[in-house]
């Protein structure tokens, strides 16, 4: 009986791995089953200025954040299937999570939120085109990397807690390593194409370069022990 009833539970807990597994899709699978999905609603649940700026054409947008988030959602249809994405894959995944506790049948998330979709080529509507179009060339950012100081590269967005978070230290340290090091800062809003090229598909993300040369890749927020390992290192 024991045997009977343990079964039953690890075929429950397998087969709801399977779901949640099934449920998080890469950004080329999302596509396809999207596209080939009948009455599918595509939710992009950041912020309205980040979904001005670019999003996946035909998506609506509910920010998960805002306060009238709840109001919104229950307006829709449950018994639809709703694509889900954010900038990374952190909100969507909350949002898609909210959604499923409320009754909502199917939602499926974009693993990588929009950034893994720009890094795998697809396309977004700019609706608020940016004065700098599609930013720094390639051989500008070649002119940065190549130097025989250290370098480090912060891929950054204004509207990106994280890194709003890390701006007074950034300060710090690129004040006591000025000579030895250099940290440029790349605006991911205004320089889209390099993001896309130099595959960036989470903020903060920093690029380590030593003497032209990439050396390693860091995401999240850095401390200053980390700052001083990399910066204080000899080219």
């Amino acid at each position: 009986m024991r045997f009977y009833l343990l079964s039953i539970i690890l075929f429950a807990f397998s087969a709801c791995m399977s779901q949640n597994q099934s449920d998080v899709l890469d950004a080329p699978k999302f596509k396809s089953v999207w596209e080939q999905s009948k009455d599918a609603f595509l939710l992009d649940v950041r912020t309205p200025e980040e979904y001005n700026k670019e999003a996946i054409a035909f998506s609506r947008n509910i920010d998960y954040r805002a306060a009238n988030f709840d109001s919104e959602i229950t307006k829709l249809d449950k018994k639809k299937t709703y694509f889900v994405y954010c900038l990374s894959g952190r909100r969507s995944a909350d949002a898609a999570a909210q959604m499923r506790s409320s009754g909502f049948s199917k939602v499926i998330e974009l693993k990588g939120g929009i950034l893994a979709w720009q890094s795998a080529g697809f396309p977004v509507e700019s609706k608020k085109k940016s004065s700098a179009g599609q930013g720094m060339s390639q051989a500008t950012y070649d002119s940065i990397t190549k130097s025989d100081k250290i370098v480090l590269i912060d891929f950054y967005a204004p509207w990106c807690g994280p890194c709003r978070r890390m701006e007074p230290l950034l300060k710090e340290v690129s004040a006591f390593y000025q000579g030895k090091a250099t940290i440029f800062r790349i605006n991911i809003d205004e320089h889209p194409e390099i993001a896309r090229k130099m595959k960036i598909d989470e903020i903060p993300f920093f690029k380590y370069y030593v003497n032209g040369t990439e050396k390693g890749n860091y995401i999240g927020e850095l401390n200053r022990e980390t700052f001083d390992r990399l910066l204080g290192a000899t080219p």
